[in-house]
């Protein structure tokens, strides 16, 4: 949890140190010593995944000799799903469940506030970090606003399921940095929205599907959110009351209107309609080249970089360091051909279905605790899921390490709540004599 909190305050900043990577290799020579091989059958989803990483080794060791160290580096994508076997092995309890979420909700008190003020000196000012001499670059960004997105999505759905009591208190823990998280988490889902329109659908789809599935809880404290942030924006545009010029970047209410309004396809903003257009095109080709051509089986593996070999003409240096067309699933597809993307598709598609199935027990039988932490994590992995598909996300350790963690997250829930359900399946049949 101490590094996942510190990729998402730091960024690249601790990415280029490894601490997740040793975090995995620690992990790995444990799961080892455990001998737990057979966790890997014994679960659909991570069955599914031990043939997904199988097949990417075998995209990835046949490069290593003409990319080196670029077919590990790109090979991370179905690499960091190792941080999933391992949250799903050493998880085995519901303490341990608590335990985690406690200190994921302390943390986001004031990860948020620290957040926002990160992403608004870089979206104000552009600051870019120092990196280090191996990193082969002179710097980046202090935060990327899709990456904030994600958090802010994560502790806006954390608030409204879970709540804090203090020992010998019957009411509710709302203190000076609640109060804080809050007043920091709107102007920091204003800044996405200006920033980047999927970033905004990684916050408001997750919390619209929280409230349809939970409305009696939270539906109603989410809807009254979005009836006054709804009348607010209507108010400022309708006024037009916001032009803000950053180094020569222009921001008004015609271009929040266009971005939220491009969101459905509907956009005569040039610059929104091309960077629409570019992904487009790259993606076009990729399907082409593998469903419909030659890399079908096999997709080009990993180590070539995707965007100097088939991206779109026009593309600057920093686009084409980023070595991936901005979308995790063309990524597998354009790697690891369609069998891989089949692959992707079965192991996500079976997290969705169980932890829907796993959401509906729960809620049916009455347990409160359960349902809220099976319906957050899926609506926390959704958030995820729409950012990995517009940006270079699960390539990376800064998103991939959370993404798997997520996944890995639940399903541990899931087999501790079966662990549970038979044990008192068990403890039912039998009548103690004392």
């Amino acid at each position: 949890m101490f590094i996942l909190i510190g990729y998402s305050v730091c960024g690249k900043e601790l990415a280029y140190f490894f601490p997740g990577e040793l975090l995995i290799l620690a992990g790995c020579v444990l799961f080892v010593r455990s001998r737990r091989f057979g966790l890997l059958l014994s679960d659909p989803t991570l069955l599914i995944w031990a043939i997904f990483a199988t097949w990417g080794i075998c995209r990835t060791v046949p490069f290593l000799g003409k990319w080196g160290f670029y077919a590990i580096r790109d090979g991370a994508i179905w690499g960091y799903g190792l941080v999933m076997v391992l949250v799903v092995a050493f998880l085995n309890n519901s303490n341990q469940i608590s335990r985690a979420l406690n200190t994921y909700g302390k943390a986001m008190k004031w990860v948020v506030p620290t957040v926002v003020t990160i992403l608004a000196l870089t979206f104000t000012f552009f600051l870019v970090a120092p990196a280090p001499p191996w990193a082969g670059t002179s710097g980046f960004a202090l935060m990327k606003s899709a990456d904030a997105s994600i958090h802010l999505a994560g502790a806006a759905l954390f608030a409204l399921l879970f709540s804090f009591k203090r020992k010998g208190q019957d009411k509710k823990e709302f203190g000076f940095l609640s109060l804080l998280e809050f007043a920091a988490w709107v102007p920091g889902v204003a800044i996405i929205l200006l920033a980047t329109r999927a970033g905004f659908m990684a916050i408001i789809v997750p919390l619209g599907l929280l409230s349809l599935l939970m409305f009696r809880r939270v539906g109603w404290k989410a809807l009254t959110i979005g009836l006054c942030l709804t009348i607010l924006s209507v108010g400022i545009l309708e006024t037009d009351l916001i032009t803000i010029t950053i180094r020569d970047r222009h921001f008004s209410a015609d271009q929040i209107s266009a971005g939220m309004t491009s969101i459905f396809g509907n956009t005569e903003h040039t610059e929104l309609e091309g960077t629409k257009e570019w992904r487009l095109g790259w993606w076009k080709n990729i399907v082409e080249y593998t469903v419909f051509g030659p890399y079908f089986w096999t997709g080009k593996g990993f180590g070539v970089n995707l965007a100097v070999e088939d991206g779109p003409p026009g593309m600057t240096a920093e686009e084409t360091s980023l070595r991936s067309p901005h979308n995790g699933s063309m990524t597998v597809l354009a790697r690891m051909g369609v069998p891989g993307a089949l692959l992707w598709i079965a192991l996500n598609l079976s997290f969705i279905v169980r932890m829907l199935a796993a959401f509906r027990r729960a809620k049916s039988a009455g347990l409160k605790f359960w349902t809220a932490v099976n319906i957050w994590i899926l609506c926390f992995w959704l958030a995820q899921f729409i950012n990995l598909s517009f940006d270079v996300y699960v390539e990376g350790p800064i998103g991939g390490m959370w993404f798997w963690a997520t996944i890995g997250f639940g399903l541990a829930a899931l087999r501790i709540q079966a662990f549970e359900a038979r044990k008192a399946r068990t403890e039912a049949r039998f009548e103690v004599a004392v």
